[in-house]
């Protein structure tokens, strides 16, 4: 029984989840319908906008060392993203009460609410008649958090990007099928 365990726990690959769920006005969107994403397109389907480059801050509980969010952050500037203030080990109410302001991307420690085998999540917050993206959340893991890729991958959903099961590219769910393809995801000028 024991060898079986072990076996499973070897050999699940990590996956990364969202859904939509409509309340009121605003589309809070989190990962939880990987399997919706379609292969057939150019790239990642779109979902919202910033109005402006987004504010992020790390908070202090978060698992993710400073080197690996300038990584992740150096990512999405090399496609014509921008990013506003940059805040780590952030203690302010942004991080400790859970309430952040517009125009703030989150990075924190996953909690137990979050669907396994996710290794991290990203809930983003889109305006139903703009499509305006209000804020994001980026939860992860402890023991992946610092592994190449993984929120270079949130950050696209963070940017309102969906899933896009395309082998190799990095917007694909499943993170052992994933790569550095960022085909759809240059920021139009």
């Amino acid at each position: 029984m024991i060898g079986l365990l072990l076996f499973l726990s070897c050999n699940t690959e990590p996956v990364i989840h969202q859904a939509i769920v409509v309340e009121k006005e605003i589309l809070q969107i989190n990962e939880h319908e990987p399997y919706k994403a379609g292969i057939l397109r150019r790239g990642p389907l779109k979902q919202g906008y910033w109005d402006r480059p987004p504010d992020v801050r790390v908070c202090a509980t978060a698992p993710i060392s400073q080197r690996r969010v300038e990584k992740g952050l150096d990512f999405w500037r090399k496609l014509g993203y921008s990013f506003g203030t940059v805040t780590y080990n952030d203690t302010t109410r942004h991080c400790v009460e859970d309430i952040f302001s517009y125009g703030t991307i989150i990075i924190d420690l996953i909690d137990g609410t979050h669907r396994e085998p996710a290794v991290a999540t990203t809930t983003t917050w889109i305006d139903s008649d703009t499509r305006e993206i209000l804020k994001a959340k980026i939860v992860m893991k402890s023991r992946w958090a610092n592994v190449e890729r993984v929120l270079e991958h949130e950050f696209g959903h963070a940017f309102g990007f969906k899933d896009y099961n395309r082998e190799g590219h990095i917007m694909h769910h499943n993170w052992g099928l994933a790569g550095r393809n960022t085909r759809g995801l240059v920021k139009p000028e």
